[in-house]
């Protein structure tokens, strides 16, 4: 199959079944959260059947390249929503979830859909609500050293009923309840960043993380824009501020100059984590790297690119006696969109245009095997062998949105 003939088949049924998950949910249940505009779920199976806050991203980037801005739309005035109505958004919109975020996106979210169509109200609306997001950002996750900790604001008895949500897929949580109340919320700190993986040695809280303080300094540079254009030349200033010192943070505590790589930063014992991940990727996306950085990034591809895209984690990385999904030898679809992305924002157009052309044959081929889309895909095989802690299911959002996004740079 050509990569041409693999963009019309893959296209052709993202057309026809993309509908099957736009869901409404205007009403509140004893479970979810209503949200005032109809809108898009990862997936037709019934366990993703909810509105995620950072698939949305990715679901977007396909929605608009496909011309359903109106979809792209109603999906960022449920987010704009969220922040407005609890002051930050929860990683999936149910009630259990008010206790974590995910990576904040939505910055970036409103900003595509601002460029398509500028409106100076719902610009004043959008920068009211990232500054709003960004104060929780700040006042709940920030470490001492100054950048972002993953975290969670649980109270000790929903951290405690955490367990029953979680304990099918993990085979390590401790019997002794101080141990495993602190075992959680790691565990629950996790999912606002990935999902559970090996990047954090299982105390996520206690690491920055590389993509969350990137995608924090694209918050700071797209909100200093923003002020810019409302006129607001002080407010732009101090964003451009907190933006400079992000990066001085960054580079200070996650840059690895020997290695040419970002690692995740321990700032409880002030060290580095060793894990290798597709993390990095994430600042060049963001424009947190300085040119030699990007270069630097590019040469060591080779650290997490394989035969079929992206891999999340090395090989080897995870010493616990849990598998996980966000881990070797899996390839997750956001992963290989940012670094596409990324890519393409240094110039690195080459490099884009292999990991779009993996992407887009590696959706195809397992679209003609199994007449689906999947979560994520194996990077070693190509298949869908892959590490799972629950049954994989079937995806549209983000999978068909990195695929609409590969198709455009291939097809340039």
């Amino acid at each position: 199959m050509t990569p041409s003939e693999a963009i019309r088949a893959t296209r052709s049924y993202i057309d026809h079944h993309w509908e099957e998950t736009f869901r409404i949910s205007r009403e509140d249940t004893a479970d979810e959260l209503a949200l005032p505009f109809p809108h898009t779920v990862p997936s037709t199976d019934p366990t993703m059947w909810l509105f995620f806050y950072w698939d949305t991203y990715f679901t977007n980037l396909g929605l608009i390249r496909q011309g359903r801005v109106t979809q792209a739309r109603n999906n960022a005035e449920n987010v704009l929503h969220l922040i407005e109505t609890i002051g930050f958004v929860p990683n999936i919109s149910v009630r259990i979830a008010l206790n974590r975020s995910q990576i904040p996106v939505a910055a970036v979210l409103f900003d595509e859909l601002h460029r398509l169509a500028p409106d100076r109200a719902w610009l004043e609306r959008i920068y009211a609500a990232i500054t709003r997001e960004y104060a929780f950002w700040t006042a709940l996750r920030e470490s001492p050293n100054g950048l972002a900790a993953n975290n969670t604001h649980a109270d000790p008895k929903t951290l405690a009923d955490f367990y029953h949500v979680i304990k099918h897929r993990l085979r390590d949580i401790p019997e002794s309840p101080v141990e495993r109340l602190v075992y959680l919320k790691h565990k629950m700190a996790e999912c606002e960043v990935w999902d559970f993986n090996p990047r954090f040695d299982q105390r996520c809280a206690d690491f920055n993380a590389v993509d969350t303080n990137s995608v924090l300094f694209q918050v700071e540079t797209i909100a200093a824009g923003w002020a810019r254009e409302l006129g607001r030349g002080g407010e732009a200033a101090i964003w451009q501020e907190r933006a400079r010192r992000r990066r001085e943070l960054i580079d200070r505590y996650l840059w690895d100059e020997a290695r040419g790589f970002y690692f995740d930063y321990d700032w409880t014992r002030q060290s580095r984590s060793t894990v290798v991940s597709a993390a990095p990727y994430f600042a060049l996306w963001t424009g947190a790297c300085s040119a030699a950085q990007a270069a630097a990034l590019v040469r060591n591809l080779s650290l997490v690119e394989r035969a079929h895209g992206l891999i999340t984690c090395a090989e080897g990385s995870n010493a616990s006696e849990n598998t996980y999904q966000w881990d070797a030898p899996n390839a997750w679809p956001p992963l290989q969109a940012a670094a596409i992305i990324g890519l393409q924002r240094y110039g690195y157009h080459v490099d884009a245009k292999r990991l779009a052309e993996k992407y887009i044959l590696t959706c195809a081929r397992n679209l003609e095997a199994t007449g689906q889309l999947w979560e994520k895909y194996n990077a070693l095989t190509g298949g869908i062998d892959v590490a799972d802690e629950y049954k994989m299911p079937p995806m549209m959002g983000w999978t068909a949105g990195t695929f609409l996004l590969a198709a455009e740079v291939l097809e340039r």
